[in-house]
């Protein structure tokens, strides 16, 4: 017996242990690449939580909040809820979400969520950028990536990319959908799992449909048909993946329109409809001027940033942006040869993201940031898989051009860290949400900005509905109707300023004129809040829904 049990040791618990310790070298490699990213992921989200503390959370982002709050305590479909023409359902509401069931409901939960998909975005490109790549080119690839985008400028991109998140995370799924195609082998559910998630973008938002599943439709389907083109024959081994690819980004469109109809059919969100403005031709020149500071700014490149260290910051981001255009015109030119079908469609989307900023009036200077933000990850995933492969396997440039990264690399660091290292700032409205809690007041009216910017502020313990007019009419812009519905709410107090009209409140003589004589009033920075013995619903003008969503 103690033979049979040796040779059972021997014979076959022995060659399972030499396997075992086998698979683990193997895996060795990426079990170092999982733990540096996680290692990376914290130190990141630490600097751009603090960076984004720098920047006070407004109205926009508040509301957002406000919908996650909503979703955690089971409103799933945001029944009830206003919309912009811009969801966000499917992405940052639920991290939302998911932040205020750790944190609660503050205007930190707004922070953390916008430090957590920056974060996801910057991973997602260096992992986009490295590909298939291995070893010393990988990481080349990766790092190229990633340093584009480590250092968001301090003033005003702390607002733009780690501020409110408008159109600025949508980067992250569409990336995650382009990781899929890249790495998957062709198999018959790729297609189907990248429709899957083009939906899920789309749905969220808007910008995914002509920033993703437009250049994926348009490059896949001449990719397929290209040979057809030139009598070369159908290629079955290629061909028909990339026919199913097209197609699946085609019909993922249909879907998510549907998505969203359904959602509303069921009782969920209202959306405004998107109703993008042609420009006349004589305007295309500043045009062409703001969209080109537009993307300095995105790059870190702020040109409102005064001068001195944020200066000499801004001014070493121009190497990002150096990069950044380097791998789209590389990415352009692969259009037209043998380029990989990811770098193709990154440059499509580059190219058609450009002509929709240039065309419609949406973009103006700084705001128009957001209409073009998934430009700098595509920029900086174009830089890491052409110009990386080329700075990786060419000794002249390597020899060059790596000591200047390297500096510039540290220049970014130094900048993230100089960025974390500015004051904190509260909420926009938190001074006013105090102010009305100290009053023991806790439904009334204010402007769009004051709005829900307070209620976040508060906790929740105060509810000051947006309206326009002066308080007189009810705002259909990320709002709830059953806010101003005198039948199930309750506003007894305006936020009012004694001086000029400001975003955060009314002038006090345009408040006495819609609403008449107020019962009291309280001052206290800046503000005058007049309050009533009465219901102010009951004279708000309140449209039944905002414009209709058509798709």
């Amino acid at each position: 017996m103690a033979v049979a049990a040796e040779d059972v040791t021997a014979g076959g618990l022995a060659p399972r242990a030499r396997g075992w310790r086998a698979g683990l070298r193997a895996a060795r490699p990426r079990l170092i690449w999982v733990g540096v990213l996680a290692v990376v992921a914290v130190v990141l989200f630490w600097c751009y939580l603090r960076q984004s503390q720098t920047s006070p959370v407004n109205a926009d982002g508040s509301a957002m909040a406000l919908q996650g709050w909503g979703m955690l305590h089971g409103n799933l479909l945001l029944s009830g809820w206003w919309l912009a023409d811009v969801s966000f359902y499917t992405l940052e509401i639920p991290v939302d979400a998911v932040v205020e069931a750790v944190h609660g409901l503050n205007a930190d939960a707004v922070h953390i969520t916008a430090a957590v998909l920056y974060v996801a975005l910057v991973l997602s490109a260096a992992l986009l950028a490295r590909g298939r790549a291995s070893g010393r080119e990988g990481v080349v690839r990766a790092v190229l990536a990633a340093g584009i985008m480590v250092a968001p400028g301090l003033i005003p991109g702390t607002r733009i990319l780690l501020g409110t998140p408008d159109h600025t995370d949508i980067g992250v799924p569409i990336l995650l959908t382009l990781l899929l195609v890249d790495r998957a082998r062709q198999r018959w559910w790729v297609p189907a799992a990248m429709c899957v998630l083009l939906v899920w973008a789309q749905v969220d938002d808007l910008t995914a449909s002509f920033a993703a599943a437009a250049p994926i439709a348009l490059v896949c389907l001449v990719r397929a048909g290209m040979p057809l083109v030139f009598r070369r024959g159908f290629r079955r081994r290629v061909g028909w993946y990339d026919a199913a690819l097209g197609a699946a980004a085609i019909v993922s469109y249909v879907l998510a329109v549907r998505a969203v109809l359904a959602i509303k059919a069921a009782g969920g969100y209202s959306m405004e409809s998107p109703s993008p403005k042609i420009v006349p031709l004589s305007t295309l020149g500043t045009q062409l001027q703001h969209t080109g500071q537009n993307l300095l700014i995105l790059f870190g490149v702020g040109y409102q940033e005064p001068s001195g260290v944020l200066t000499a910051i801004g001014a070493v981001h121009y190497i990002g942006v150096l990069l950044a255009l380097c791998g789209v015109l590389a990415g352009v030119v692969a259009l037209f040869r043998r380029g990989d079908r990811v770098t193709q469609v990154l440059a499509a989307g580059t190219l058609i993201t450009l002509v929709a900023a240039l065309a419609t009036n949406t973009d103006s200077l700084v705001s128009g940031t957001h209409d073009i933000v998934v430009l700098l990850p595509f920029g900086a995933v174009l830089a890491g898989r052409t110009v990386g492969p080329w700075l990786a396997g060419h000794r002249m440039p390597r020899m060059t051009l790596t000591p200047v990264l390297c500096v510039a690399g540290a220049c970014y660091l130094a900048g993230l860290g100089y960025n974390t290292s500015q004051p904190q700032q509260p909420a926009a409205a938190q001074s006013l949400a105090d102010l009305l809690l100290a009053h023991h007041l806790t439904s009334g009216l204010g402007t769009y900005w004051a709005g829900n910017s307070t209620t976040l502020a508060s906790g929740g313990r105060v509810r000051v509905a947006p309206t326009i007019s002066n308080g007189r009419g009810a705002r259909t812009w990320i709002t709830k109707p059953a806010w101003y519905d005198p039948a199930t709410s309750y506003a007894n107090f305006v936020v009012a300023t004694s001086g000029a009209p400001t975003a955060l409140a009314y002038n006090v003589k345009d408040v006495l004129r819609a609403f008449g004589k107020p019962a009291r009033e309280y001052r206290a920075d800046g503000y005058v809040i007049l309050v009533w013995h009465k219901n102010l619903l009951s004279q708000v003008v309140t449209p039944p829904q905002p414009h209709p969503y058509k798709g």
